[in-house]
C-alpha cells in the first residue's frame, strides 16, 4: 500500500536519534487520527526489507505518497539525493494541479519540518512555501523541533506540535497528486542546484582541461497558456510560464524541460534551464570560451510571437559548434495542419540556416517524449564529439626553449 507521507532527509542527520523518535512518533500520530493502518503511514528508506534495491523502492514510495516532508537542515539543501527526491516528487504534484487545472502556479503536497534551522538561505523551489513555522511555537520557529526534543521541560510542546503537524498532513493528503512511475530515481536533477553564472569566467593561463563538457543549459522558447491564445486554438499544452510547457500532453504530462534535464544526468552532466531571451547570447558566447553546451528547445508556435521570432533570426546568423536547436512537434501530422504549416513556415523564415544544416544544428522530426530523450541524448553525445574534435592541442614552451620536436640520435661507435 502506498505510504501517506516520505520523510526526505539529509544523511548526515541520519545517525540523529531524536530524528528516529520523530518519525515513529509521527507515524501513530498521523495513524491515530487519520484511522489508519499504521505500517502505510510513513515512507523512511532505511526501514526497508533486507535485499530491496533503494532506488527502486524509494522512487515507488515518491511516485505513490500522497505527502512529502522535508527536513529542514543546515545539511538538506546541500544533499544532492534530497534534491532529486524533491524534484520527483514536485513533478508529480505540478502535474496534477495543471490536470485540475488550478489557478495555484507552484505544487502543493510538500509539508516541511524545521528540525535545524538551515543556516543558509533557501533554493528557488522551496521559497515560494508558505512559512508555517509561526503555528508551533516561539521556540520551534527559533531553534527547530530537535530543540523541543532535548529537553524534558519541552515535552509538552513536543507533543502539541506532533498534533498540529499530523493534522497539516491529513489536510496536505486530502488532495493528493496522482501516481507516476519512476523508472531511476538516480537520473533524476537535482532541484536545490544553484543557476549558472551568465557571467564568463576566465581560463588559467597555460590551461590543458581536455575531459569534454561537463554542463549543458536548456534554453526553452514558449510563451505561456495567456501568451499563446494570440497564435492558437489548442492549449492544453501550456501552463503558467515557459517551464511549465508539456508539448505531448496526454500522452505524457511530464514538463519537456524536466525530461531535458533527465537525459542530461544520465549522462553525468550538470544541467540547467533558463527561458529564451537576450541572455542567449551571453550563454552561447560562455559556451565557446568555457567548452560548455546549449540546447535550445523551441515550441515552433511560439514562433509567431514576434519577440521569439526576431531572437531567432538574430540566432540564424550565428555559427556555434556547442550548440543545437531541438523543436518538438505535438504529433506527426502537428507540422500538415493549417496552424502547423503557418508555424513551420515562420520557423523557417527566422533558422533557415540552421534548418538547412540538418541534424548537425536542427532537429524537428521529434513527435513523442520518447523520441525526444533519444534525440536529445543522441545530441548531447554529438555536440561533445564537436567540441573536442576542435579543441586546440597546448603545449607549454619557454621563451627561448626549443619550437621544434627534440630528436633522438644514437651514440657513436
Amino acid at each position: 500500500m502506498p505510504p501517506l507521507f516520505f520523510l526526505s532527509y539529509s544523511r548526515d542527520d541520519a545517525v540523529d536519534p531524536y530524528l528516529d523518535r520523530f518519525y515513529h512518533d509521527l507515524c501513530a500520530e498521523v495513524s491515530i487520527r487519520g484511522g489508519l493502518d499504521l505500517e502505510s503511514v510513513g515512507f523512511l528508506d532505511r526501514e526497508q526489507p533486507t535485499g530491496a534495491i533503494w532506488p527502486r523502492t524509494t522512487g515507488a514510495a515518491l511516485g505513490t505518497c500522497s505527502v512529502f516532508v522535508p527536513v529542514y537542515s543546515p545539511h538538506l539543501f546541500s544533499s544532492h539525493t534530497c534534491g532529486q527526491e524533491w524534484h520527483t516528487f514536485a513533478i508529480r504534484a505540478a502535474a496534477h494541479q495543471e490536470r485540475q487545472e488550478t489557478t495555484v502556479e507552484k505544487p502543493g503536497g510538500i509539508v516541511p519540518v524545521w528540525w535545524v534551522p538551515p543556516v543558509q538561505e533557501a533554493p528557488a523551489v522551496a521559497r515560494y512555501l508558505q512559512d508555517t513555522r509561526d503555528k508551533f511555537g516561539p521556540e520551534y520557529r527559533e531553534f527547530g523541533l530537535r530543540y523541543l526534543l532535548q529537553l524534558r521541560a519541552n515535552d509538552g510542546l513536543y507533543r502539541n506540535f506532533l498534533v498540529r503537524f499530523s493534522n497539516e498532513i491529513l489536510k496536505a493528503a486530502a488532495a493528493p497528486p496522482g501516481p507516476c512511475e519512476v523508472p531511476d530515481l538516480l537520473a533524476a536533477p537535482n532541484a536545490f542546484a544553484p543557476a549558472p553564472d551568465a557571467t564568463p569566467l576566465p581560463r588559467q593561463a597555460g590551461s590543458t582541461e581536455s575531459a569534454g563538457p561537463r554542463q549543458v543549459t536548456f534554453v526553452v522558447a514558449v510563451g505561456d497558456r495567456e501568451t499563446m491564445r494570440v497564435v492558437r486554438t489548442v492549449l492544453g499544452t501550456y501552463g503558467h510560464d515557459w517551464a511549465d510547457w508539456r508539448p505531448y500532453h496526454p500522452a505524457c504530462p511530464d514538463r519537456v524541460a524536466v525530461r531535458a534535464q533527465g537525459v542530461a544526468t544520465a549522462q553525468r552532466m550538470i544541467s540547467y534551464l533558463t527561458p529564451a531571451d537576450e541572455s542567449l547570447f551571453v550563454l552561447l558566447d560562455r559556451a565557446e570560451k568555457r567548452g560548455e553546451m546549449v540546447v535550445l528547445i523551441v515550441d515552433p508556435w511560439s514562433v509567431e510571437l514576434p519577440v521569439y521570432e526576431t531572437l531567432l533570426a538574430r540566432l540564424d546568423r550565428l555559427n556555434s559548434h556547442h550548440s543545437t536547436v531541438l523543436v518538438p512537434w505535438e504529433s506527426v501530422d502537428s507540422p500538415n495542419s493549417s496552424e502547423g504549416s503557418r508555424a513551420h513556415d515562420k520557423l523557417y523564415a527566422s533558422l533557415g540556416n540552421w534548418m538547412d544544416a540538418g541534424d548537425r544544428l536542427f532537429r524537428e522530426d521529434i513527435w513523442s517524449m520518447d523520441e525526444f530523450e533519444k534525440v536529445l541524448g543522441q545530441t548531447l553525445i554529438e555536440i561533445r564529439a564537436r567540441i573536442l574534435g576542435r579543441a586546440e592541442a597546448r603545449r607549454r614552451v619557454t621563451e627561448t626553449g626549443p619550437r621544434t620536436r627534440p630528436v633522438l640520435t644514437l651514440p657513436k661507435n
